[in-house]
């Protein structure tokens, strides 16, 4: 763990905007070209000019770069997909209906503003309401975007602290002293108590219901990250996996003051991914609360 005594989390980024039904994000790709010019030298001077004998250049032919597709990492992509009880209904109207092809100018995509009105309503339909310690990040614009970049941050191990935009735990980083030995003030843990609340007190059922509802839209705005649209299902499961095998400590960790910084004075700490060290710094009872929540809504998301 490095975080300054200021309490900082980490570094992430973020920022997008959504996008309802057929969202379409363009994502930027640079083609990058290249040019070959040969330059004929020029003979010296001389007394006696020799025959000029023409020279053809020949130019090289420089083929385009190509740029490879990212894709998410292999250990998410392991990750179980989550069953779509909307693919059996549709084989069963497939093989029952005749097909009727049908020209129709689709419609113009929703402005953000339009998008986050409507994407909160429909979380308000589904009878889920959110605590005040989630409003910062439920009330911010580009809540699709936004939300689908910090499951990716979150499925590699990174803090989503700027794309998810909740707000900082009140309160500084806190250590204790006992001779020249720092460790994590158990009082440092109670500064997340109220947003570990907030988020395992969200119904794992209606999640799980709002993320069918909405499938093909965040599928949608996980492609527009450049990533295959498919491998949404399996960044989810691999983000809520994360947080399941986060390790805990009793005892609060051991620190080693680095100038400005802390880090944890046991390497395999140290050396944790940035998402399981903040995880830690929320002290035990609140990291097995959260595995807990995170496990419920992996099974609700498995076995619908």
């Amino acid at each position: 763990m490095q975080a300054d005594r200021d309490d900082r989390i980490s570094n992430d980024d973020g920022g997008s905007r959504h996008t309802k039904q057929t969202l379409v994000t363009a994502v930027a790709v640079l083609i990058l070209a290249g040019g070959a010019y040969l330059l004929m030298p020029r003979d010296k001077d001389n007394d006696e000019q020799p025959p000029q004998v023409e020279e053809t250049a020949t130019l090289e032919v420089v083929k385009p770069i190509e740029i490879p597709q990212p894709k998410p990492d292999e250990a998410i992509l392991a990750a179980p997909d989550i069953p779509d009880p909307k693919e059996s209904e549709t084989v069963v109207a497939e093989e029952t209906m005749e097909a009727v092809v049908v020209e129709e100018t689709p419609p113009p995509p929703p402005t953000p503003e339009e998008l986050d009105q409507q994407l909160r309503s429909d979380i308000r339909a589904s009878g889920l309401s959110t605590a005040s310690a989630l409003d910062s990040a439920y009330n911010a614009p580009y809540l699709l975007d936004r939300g689908v970049s910090s499951l990716d941050q979150l499925a590699r191990g990174l803090v989503p602290t700027r794309t998810s935009n909740l707000a900082r735990p009140p309160g500084a980083f806190l250590t204790t002293q006992e001779g020249a030995d720092y460790s994590v003030s158990r009082q440092s843990y109670r500064r997340y108590d109220k947003l570990v609340s907030a988020i395992t007190a969200l119904p794992v059922d209606t999640l799980a219901a709002i993320f069918q509802d909405q499938r093909e839209l965040l599928r949608d705005a996980y492609a527009a990250l450049g990533y295959p649209a498919d491998a949404m299902d399996n960044t989810l499961i691999a983000a809520l996996e994360n947080v399941i095998s986060a390790p805990t400590r009793e005892q609060p960790p051991a620190l080693v003051s680095k100038g400005a910084l802390w880090a944890y004075a046991d390497p395999e700490l140290e050396s944790a991914s940035d998402l399981h060290k903040q995880l830690l710094r929320t002290g035990p009872e609140n990291t097995e609360a959260l595995q807990a929540w995170a496990q419920r809504l992996r099974d609700a998301l498995l076995n619908p």
